[in-house]
């Protein structure tokens, strides 16, 4: 190995060194990009308004259920709160829980 390629694998150790000991204390790179929080992540759906695209967006709600909340919507008239969407058939008190911050009306 010459002197100039042992210079630089010097040089990438000791700058592989550094990047992870930053890392490890939780410094990130300038140009990483940002990492959303969980609270950030929670979306908003509107059980009133929502498409049945946008209501699949609801963690445990998918294509079937979102056309049950659309037809009952449809049928019955729009949610006075969140609580009647317990009385769409396939959601219960336990997933209305599960969903209650990621849904208004």
């Amino acid at each position: 190995m010459n002197i100039l390629s042992s210079y630089l694998l010097k040089r990438f150790i000791v700058a592989s060194l550094i990047l992870g000991s930053l890392s490890m204390l939780g410094v990130e790179r300038a140009d990483a990009a940002p990492k959303a929080s969980a609270a950030q992540a929670v979306q908003v759906v509107n059980i009133n308004t929502a498409t049945a695209e946008e209501l699949q967006l609801i963690r445990g709600i998918g294509p079937a259920l979102a056309e049950r909340i659309i037809a009952y919507r449809e049928d019955k008239g729009s949610f006075s709160n969140i609580n009647d969407l317990a009385n769409v058939r396939g959601i219960g008190t336990a997933k209305l829980e599960k969903i209650m911050d990621q849904i208004s009306v």
